[in-house]
């Protein structure tokens, strides 16, 4: 199971499943065809109490439910699902469409299917590899089964590039919200923003530093550069987006202003990836983004994805700034949060950027209290980061902070003080070439 793939069955469960009434049932029978846990299950996003999540695979492991004797046959009675969902299996299949019209037989008739395949990437056998699936291919297999796919996307995260698939019986199905309470789910848990907890019993835990308050380096940065479009990921209390002079979008899906905003202030209630899917083309439009500021959720791959759609709609002179860069504290490292002076993993993007985008020009600053990154360079048409999206996150999703590593961020070695005019000169130079 690829990042990718589990962050669009999640994108699926969020706008078609908890849109659903599903009224009158006790439990939502959801049947997960080729559901074996391989690296990872869609098992943790259908997790709560209203779910009955069965795994079917022709694999006899312990993540199985129920073996399947013959591939092409559910043993489900006809319309008596109310969710059926299959992920990086009907590459595997031979007859794909004869296992996907098995999907419609079983499923209810206000029912979903949610199909996710690859389009790309390499040969993986289990035991065959056999094709690579376009959303042409998920219309012809609607029309085969006189169904009607509800969204058909063609996600361009490499190296699989997933198409993922909604598909009903019943397209005039009632989606109105439900009055029932959903239980957060174990994918929800990892990626909403994290809870506050009290300080850590060990002062060192908690400490910050900083040669500069990082407010005053952003406010420096809009009198420096005079952007004409701020976008900020991540609102908080309003502080930063209300240094901005020009036209500027905040994007928090619960933001907590406590600061006046002013007409050309705009907050954005959703996430950062909600934003990129269905409002920056409108919003922003063909202007580029003349400088941002990364400050959503403390966890690597957030920023990244962040990072990549920014990078779309940058320009030239474009200048991208990242929080959090600046860990205190191996405990404020963690992707868990265990203390209140918390930068989460967002360290591993400077690694990232320095691995994979040797073109960028990446300066570290020496701010209060957990450093800023300044990256330069940006070209919109580069789809390095999008096509090893999957293989950047499976590796830097798993990896630990080395010790030396660690003292060099805590001792901030290669960040610079921000009262260095250089840096503003350059920054200059290069906002005016």
């Amino acid at each position: 199971m690829h990042q990718s793939s589990l962050e669009n069955m999640q994108k699926c469960y969020e706008r078609f499943v908890k849109s659903r009434s599903w009224k009158g049932r006790h439990a939502i029978e959801v049947v997960d065809v080729g559901g074996s846990n391989v690296n990872g299950s869609y098992a943790d996003i259908f997790s709560g109490h209203e779910f009955h999540y069965r795994a079917a695979d022709i694999s006899d492991d312990n993540t199985v439910d129920i073996v399947l004797e013959d591939p092409y046959h559910l043993p489900f009675d006809d319309e008596s699902v109310d969710i059926v969902i299959s992920g990086q299996a009907f590459e595997h299949v031979e007859f794909f469409w004869l296992l996907f019209s098995e999907m419609v037989r079983i499923v209810k008739p206000d029912g979903l299917i949610i199909l996710i395949a690859p389009s790309g990437g390499p040969i993986h056998r289990y035991p065959v590899d056999c094709y690579r699936f376009y959303p042409d291919a998920y219309r012809a297999l609607a029309k085969y089964c006189s169904c009607e796919a509800l969204m058909i996307e063609h996600d361009q995260r490499g190296p699989w590039k997933d198409l993922v698939g909604v598909f009903s019986k019943n397209p005039e199905a009632e989606e109105s919200p439900t009055d029932r309470t959903w239980e957060t789910n174990r994918f929800e848990q990892e990626t909403s923003p994290a809870p506050l907890v009290d300080k850590h019993s060990d002062p060192e835990v908690e400490l910050l530093q900083g040669h500069t308050p990082y407010l005053d380096v952003m406010k420096r940065l809009h009198e420096t550069l005079e952007p004409q479009t701020y976008l900020e990921i991540g609102i908080r209390h309003g502080r930063s987006l209300t240094l901005a002079r020009c036209k500027a979008i905040g994007i928090d899906p619960e933001p907590d202003i406590k600061v006046e905003m002013g007409e050309n202030h705009e907050c954005v209630h959703m996430t950062s990836d909600d934003f990129f899917e269905t409002e920056a083309s409108e919003r922003l439009g063909s202007t580029p983004v003349d400088l941002a500021f990364i400050d959503g959720m403390h966890l690597f791959e957030f920023a990244l994805r962040d990072f990549i759609n920014i990078e779309k709609h940058a320009g030239p002179n474009t200048v991208v700034v990242i929080d959090d860069i600046l860990p205190n504290h191996p405990v404020q490292a963690q992707r868990q949060r265990e203390s209140a002076a918390w930068t989460g993993d967002i360290w591993k993007l400077v690694e990232c950027l320095t691995e994979h985008r040797k073109d960028l020009t990446l300066t570290a600053l020496d701010t209060f209290p957990t450093g800023l990154l300044v990256v330069t360079g940006l070209k919109p048409k580069n789809k390095t980061l999008t096509e090893r999206y999957n293989p950047i996150v499976r590796k830097y999703k798993s990896m630990e902070l080395p010790a030396d590593l660690c003292e060099q961020l805590q001792n901030r070695k290669n960040a610079i003080s921000p009262e260095d005019e250089t840096l503003w000169e350059n920054l200059k130079r290069f906002r005016s070439s």
